[in-house]
């Protein structure tokens, strides 16, 4: 008797429509009639499925085939249930079948490379979620699988174009949008990376995970105060996201806004105890406001939670230099070599790590910028009575202000090819291998000389300008992490220029010095133009330097400049300065011609500049008098 076509269209209309007992019912009442309908047992067997009853589906789906084998949605159902039962090997092989029967379905296709993933066969998976594109081009969910499966073998590219495939046959999928979000984040993509979390915000307004991710990625570009607005917007949605409020006290700091920062840090740590990041976070904050024990307590907490913190430590190093705490300061002050913070650098000699020197060859290696290699090849001449052959690495542009420094034998440019050697040091672990302590300082200077021709070029063309010579650079390198904190702007030199018989020379260049163009309106400043260095990093800065009555700076690379030109500088520090200014002292035990302003509150530049103005109204008196 053939199949009632009514009651059959009537069982599949209530399985579609989830009424999965009903449509068993009818599907055995048409059994009845039709014992031998292989199509029903497949229906059948398909409704046992989803009602979780694997064994009784498995034993409908083999009465299928037993009755037609050739039946390729009875080989699909049948491996669904075989996977459902954790059973992936033996589901590919149904799905396999399936396949081989009917090789146009794509959703067969994606079960069978659904099936394969189940067996670890990554690539021949992603080779059947592509047959399944291929096939059905517009099925945007076998594009959102391939993706996922695209992302997680690393094929990040080929990823993003598949997501992509999904947003456009589907652009309200908020699990296409976010998983292209973070394929973009962690290809460091990091505008795309905004867009699409905010394509999924868009999707899905209420989820405090997306505004989150989104706030992290808006970091990442460089937009902090964007950041904020969505973190805020995460914390509002669910206040006891942790990370999030530890990332939004980010975004606070980078805004400026320290201390409602500290508040989330807080919020972070209260509500997770064990999150060493936000630890570390808060102690950064309490040090840049100036809170030297609060930061010194989170530290410790930080690498309590996590012994190998080696940011922490090297940030908790720091801090005891800055006490002046040099032995075990510097012991841990080594860490920054493994840290994520740390430029990483690979040079191909051994690390001297104390050895015996007579005789060998040691390079010096830059780490930072110019200003810590101009700080620390005072210990050259050191390294020549141990019997080394001390070579400096550095810039090519760099070599003729280094060119004079007592005990370096040889100069090699970083760009050119590295010269044969016994081993290499970081030129901020000189300290350390050489035992310094606060007693023992290399403190003679000068130790840098800047070229006589220079200084004698110089000298002629300052003295188109009478008066008290004073140089002044105010910005760092702005990419440096902290620079917001330790660069001044130029508006705060104003006081300078108002103190009788001073003349201020510009000795900024680079980032910083179109700030000149807005203070020359009201107050005068030398500007001795783009030409100056022409011939290497500080040639001409340097001889200039030695034409000046004083140099007033921020901390700079030409701080470090003059203090090693051993004339008369005074540099002025935030509150909480690096560490190599220690805390509450006016003079640098490395640098002995140098004078430090320190601000008392942080961020207040304003008392700073007032204090150094007094003190320039002395000077120039007793110069005058004298």
């Amino acid at each position: 008797m053939p199949l009632d076509p009514e009651m059959l269209a009537a069982g599949i209309e209530r399985h579609r429509s989830g009424d999965i007992q009903q449509a068993r019912a009818i599907y055995r009442q048409l059994l009845a009639t039709n014992p031998q309908s292989a199509e029903v047992y497949n229906l059948l067997g398909a409704a046992s499925i989803d009602a979780g009853q694997f064994d009784q589906a498995g034993e409908y789906l083999a009465t299928a085939l037993r009755i037609n084998p050739q039946l390729a949605a009875a080989h699909d159902n049948l491996g669904l249930c075989l996977l459902a039962q954790q059973k992936p090997e033996d589901a590919a092989a149904s799905f396999g079948r399936a396949v081989a029967l009917d090789p146009r379905n794509a959703q067969t296709h994606c079960n069978l490379a659904n099936a394969l993933w189940h067996t670890g066969a990554s690539s021949a998976a992603i080779e059947a979620w592509r047959q399944a594109t291929n096939i059905a081009p517009e099925f945007a969910r076998a594009h959102f699988e391939l993706a996922g499966a695209l992302a997680h073998a690393g094929q990040t590219a080929a990823a993003i174009a598949a997501y992509q495939e999904v947003l456009r046959l589907r652009p309200d999928v908020p699990e296409a949008a976010m998983n292209l979000a973070r394929l973009y984040g962690e290809s460091q993509a990091f505008a795309e990376a905004v867009r699409w979390w905010q394509r999924t915000v868009e999707l899905r307004p209420t989820w405090a995970e997306a505004h989150h991710r989104l706030g992290c990625a808006l970091l990442r570009n460089g937009q902090p105060a964007e950041a904020v607005a969505s973190l805020r917007a995460a914390v509002t949605l669910e206040p006891r996201l942790a990370d999030a409020h530890n990332n939004l006290g980010v975004a606070l700091t980078e805004a400026g806004q320290v201390a409602a920062a500290i508040e989330h840090y807080q919020r972070a740590v209260a509500l997770s105890a064990t999150n060493r990041e936000a630890f570390y976070n808060l102690a950064n904050a309490h040090l840049s406001q100036g809170d030297v024990p609060a930061a010194l307590e989170h530290y410790d907490r930080a690498i309590t939670l996590w012994p190998d913190y080696v940011e922490a430590r090297h940030n908790r190093a720091a801090i005891w230099l800055l006490e002046g705490r040099l032995t075990e300061g510097f012991r841990d002050y080594e860490l920054r070599l493994r840290s994520r913070d740390y430029p990483a650098a690979r040079w191909p000699w051994p690390l001297w790590q104390g050895e015996p020197l007579a005789g060998r060859t040691l390079v010096l290696c830059p780490e930072q910028g110019i200003g810590d290699t101009l700080q620390f090849i005072r210990y050259a001449p050191l390294l020549k009575r141990q019997g080394a052959r001390v070579v400096v690495l550095c810039s090519a542009a760099q070599q003729a202000i280094l060119s004079r420094t007592p005990g370096v034998d040889a100069l090699a440019a970083v760009e050119s090819p590295l010269p044969m050697a016994d081993f290499y040091v970081p030129v901020m672990s000189l300290p350390e291998r050489l035992g310094t302590t606060l007693e023992t300082i290399p403190a003679e200077v000068p130790y840098v000389f800047a070229d006589p021709e220079y200084v004698e070029l110089w000298r002629q063309r300052l003295s188109e300008w009478d008066g008290f010579k004073v140089g002044i650079v105010w910005q760092g390198n702005p990419r440096r992490p902290g620079d917001r904190l330790r660069s001044i702007p130029l508006t705060h030199y104003r006081p300078l220029a108002s103190v009788g018989g001073v003349r201020l020379v510009s000795l900024q260049k680079g980032p910083g010095a179109e700030q000149l163009v807005d203070v020359a309106k009201s107050w005068p400043v030398v500007d001795l133009g783009e030409g100056v260095d022409g011939a290497g990093a500080f040639v001409d800065t340097a001889a200039i330097m030695q034409n000046l009555d004083l140099v007033i700076t921020s901390d700079t690379a030409p701080a470090h400049l003059a203090g090693a030109l051993g004339v008369a500088t005074w540099t002025a520090l935030q509150r909480v300065p690096d560490w190599r200014f220690l805390l509450d002292r006016e003079d640098s035990p490395w640098y002995p011609t140098m004078r430090l302003f320190r601000q008392k509150i942080a961020g207040d530049w304003d008392g700073v500049f007032e204090q150094i103005a007094h003190e320039l109204e002395r000077l120039v008196a007793r110069t005058h008098t004298g």
